[in-house]
């Protein structure tokens, strides 16, 4: 590897706060030069991401550029590390001429399909593994709950104030109960481990398996991708946690939700784009499945989901909020410092981006 620059340019085109940036410093005072930049691509950001940025809830007052338009693309070329957020802007990568790494603080880079920055030759790092997986998971597991004990009914019997125990659902326990995990990575082991703290039995599908096995891995059994339906036939709860890929498009089809058990319950937190949400729905409808808990839709980074689907009974949906939380388990900047230790030493970078796998 060719010598590393001294300073090492470390350009943050993310709305983070003061302490992510001394964190960030502090990695090596002397050799970095952390340069907050968010407000100097704002305008990029929303011209290139107008629909995501034009939802309720999403824009508040513009952040005010400190550069002239020549220093931004000055200290852009001479970047020798960025930081992104999410939304990102599309087109810093032809003018980025100095760097040496990227890097995307989200678990799977779906959201870089698209752009320029699709396969690019240039590092690209991810927070696969880091990103939120603990207040995600404790979503899962906590739509696995409310749908074996009905809160979701109990929720709209109470709006419509109807408390006739005879309208209220059989609880089922969760104990001795199965969850199926579809994508035993980051947030798949933090589901597991909570899981199997509700005493449940766990079952779970990995890329990566070569062989069926069992008792490995935080979970009772762990299948290859290919025995995708034999794992679907032992849960009585579901819940998708992969990565969105082209080998994960649609995975959750008919044939899919057919597999399940009759009254199990589906959990989708990873994205919308997994399943195919008209099967979904008619697996509600006809009472294949018993419940399901949606975080993520089809287009959800842009608009509301298909009515179709959210017409179907028994099911919860939120607007891709599960990573969000009182207490920040990101870790997306501790990977980032790392890897910056890492390009200071002229170590190998973690958690590379291989762009034929997809993430």
């Amino acid at each position: 590897m060719s010598a590393i620059p001294t300073p090492l340019n470390v350009l943050v085109v993310a709305n983070v706060d003061e302490d992510a940036l001394a964190k960030i410093r502090a990695v090596d005072p002397a050799s970095l030069n952390v340069i907050p930049a968010y407000a100097e691509f704002y305008d990029e950001i929303l011209e290139d991401n107008a629909a995501m940025m034009g939802r309720p809830g999403r824009r508040g007052a513009p952040p005010q550029p400190l550069m002239t338009p020549a220093e931004r693309e000055a200290t852009l070329a001479a970047a020798h590390a960025v930081f992104l957020s999410f939304p990102l802007p599309h087109r810093l990568l032809p003018r980025a001429k100095s760097v040496l790494l990227f890097h995307c603080p989200f678990a799977g880079v779906s959201n870089l399909r698209g752009t320029p920055y699709w396969g690019a030759s240039v590092p690209f790092t991810s927070a696969r593994g880091y990103t939120q997986a603990e207040p995600i998971a404790e979503l899962a597991v906590a739509a696995a709950s409310m749908l074996a004990k009905g809160l979701h009914v109990a929720a709209r019997r109470t709006m419509e104030g109807d408390f006739d125990r005879r309208n209220y659902p059989l609880m089922r326990v969760l104990e001795g109960k199965t969850m199926g995990i579809v994508g035993l990575g980051g947030i798949g082991r933090n589901v597991a481990r909570l899981a199997k703290g509700l005493g449940m039995r766990v079952a779970a599908t990995r890329r990566s398996a070569q062989a069926i096995a069992y008792g490995v891995d935080g979970v009772d059994a762990l299948y290859t991708p290919d025995h995708l339906h034999a794992m679907l036939r032992e849960a009585d709860f579901v819940t998708i946690a992969a990565m969105w890929t082209d080998e994960t498009d649609g995975l959750m089809d008919a044939a899919a939700f057919a597999a399940m058990k009759d009254g199990a319950a589906f959990i989708n937190v990873a994205r919308g784009e997994i399943v195919d949400e008209a099967a979904l729905a008619d697996a509600l409808r006809s009472g294949k499945l018993s419940g399901a808990y949606l975080d993520v839709y089809v287009g959800d980074f842009t608009g509301p989901p298909n009515p179709d689907l959210a017409s179907a009974p028994n099911l919860v949906l939120t607007p891709h909020t599960s990573g969000s939380a009182d207490v920040n388990r990101r870790g997306a900047v501790d990977v980032f410092c790392r890897n910056l230790r890492r390009l200071l030493d002229g170590e190998p970078l973690e958690n590379v981006i291989d762009w034929r796998r997809g993430y």
